[in-house]
């Protein structure tokens, strides 16, 4: 079985921010299935040239752990301006162009909505080839836009994107979901539910079992926090992740409890503006940390006591929501506290923590884990079983591979050879001049 997967923003072992394609692709890579990431060698995390650094190289083969990358060198930017539309224009062009000049057939094609442009690119390339097109919507374009107030539901870009949208639930056999609501929301368009897939955001287990060594400057952080209650943020630093109220907790408790320690873990927009807003308000209580790679999430994680989230209170979330720091603090047996205004959230659901509607509140539930460390531990442990059952990225992937038996039998898959799996130790490399 031969699967092609369109993600602009996917990531390698070793780099910031989420894997999830690469998790998934490991685990059908153990039942035998060839997987192709299709991604731009520009981290959008971290900001810079991460896979491509040589100047005359403009694509290049890589496989960990037998999963294959095809990086593609795309324009740099910094904000969110007309350098990240040339970025994404570029990934579409090119990445349409290497998918037709590949010698090898796709069984499968998964284009995945982190931009729609990816997921076209997927849907054109399947009909190239006539295989079968799965659409994974990420986020609900536009309907995500317009909840976070980013534009106005009469933009003509979100007519646009909406027959986008339209159009690429027609062509797929499938529409992958990340939100347990979500099939309520393709109802809404008119679409058959009976395509849908829910198959949410999930953890490798296996890299909560031991505490390695971080960098020098990290385990300083650590050291330096011994005996306080470690209150951990792990991940993007941007508007839709609503981090003032961390903030304000972190005031509230400035000069009430002192056991009491925040470290915020990562990069966005909104960090420069959360760090001087800490610093005007001599919050010495929070500690911001640069992004990591995401093999040192587990440690921090387990170094941890508390980790905490905070979510906008928008309509989208309506729909569910499937976060991956979440499932890596309950992999880490982490109690959560969590700042929304949803009902039945995992959080209350499962056990693993606290849910909460104000940064008073915030602050209140972190003074009390601070005096009851047993209920740390209990509902770390809630949080760990409910990951395991529900979010393992071994069950997750069975369930993927059942769908895609069901629609494409193996007596009906091209014989695209099957790589051996490889460590990324000793990973392949293929580099391009085009």
């Amino acid at each position: 079985m031969n699967i092609w997967i369109f993600n602009h923003y996917a990531i390698a072992p070793g780099g910031s921010g989420g894997t999830r394609h690469y998790d998934l692709a490991r685990e059908l890579v153990k039942h035998n299935y060839n997987v192709t990431i299709f991604a731009s060698s520009f981290s959008h995390q971290e900001r810079k040239e991460r896979y491509i650094p040589e100047k005359d190289v403009k694509w290049k083969e890589e496989r960990y752990n037998g999963v294959r990358f095809v990086w593609i060198k795309t324009p740099e930017y910094r904000r969110n301006d007309w350098r990240r539309v040339a970025n994404m224009l570029s990934y579409t062009v090119q990445s349409y162009i290497l998918g037709k000049k590949r010698s090898e057939k796709p069984d499968l094609i998964i284009g995945t909505l982190m931009h729609p442009l990816a997921a076209f690119v997927g849907c054109m390339l399947a009909r190239k080839y006539k295989c079968t097109f799965y659409f994974e919507e990420r986020d609900l374009w536009p309907q995500t836009l317009i909840d976070l107030g980013k534009v106005s539901s009469r933009n003509p870009v979100v007519w646009m994107l909406r027959k986008l949208e339209h159009f690429l639930y027609r062509n797929a056999k499938r529409i992958i979901v990340l939100f347990d609501k979500a099939d309520r929301y393709v109802a809404q368009q008119g679409i058959d539910t009976g395509k849908v897939l829910y198959l949410p955001n999930g953890a490798d287990l296996d890299r909560y079992n031991t505490d390695t060594l971080l960098s020098k400057d990290l385990e300083r952080v650590f050291a330096s926090l011994e005996g306080k209650l470690i209150v951990t943020y792990t991940g993007a630093h941007g508007i839709a992740n609503h981090l003032d109220p961390v903030l304000d907790a972190a005031g509230i408790l400035k000069n009430k409890d002192s056991r009491v320690h925040f470290v915020m873990v990562g990069d966005g927009p909104e960090k420069q503006r959360l760090v001087e807003r800490a610093r005007q308000e001599k919050l010495t209580n929070i500690t911001f940390v640069p992004p990591v790679k995401k093999e040192d999430i587990p440690t921090i994680l387990l170094r941890s006591d508390v980790g905490v989230i905070s979510m906008q209170d928008a309509e989208i979330y309506k729909w569910g929501f499937s976060l991956n720091k979440m499932y890596d603090y309950m992999a880490a047996s982490l109690p959560i506290v969590l700042l929304c205004q949803l009902d039945e959230t995992p959080i209350e659901t499962s056990g693993a923590g606290l849910k909460v509607s104000t940064p008073q509140q915030m602050a209140e539930s972190l003074q009390f884990l601070a005096l009851h460390r047993t209920a740390l531990k209990e509902m770390g442990g809630k949080g760990r079983a409910y990951v395991e059952n529900n979010h393992a990225w071994r069950k997750l992937a069975l369930r993927l591979m059942d769908v895609i038996e069901q629609d494409i039998p193996r007596r009906n898959v091209s014989q695209a050879q099957v790589q051996p799996v490889q460590t990324l130790q000793n990973r392949e490399r293929k580099e391009y001049n085009v």
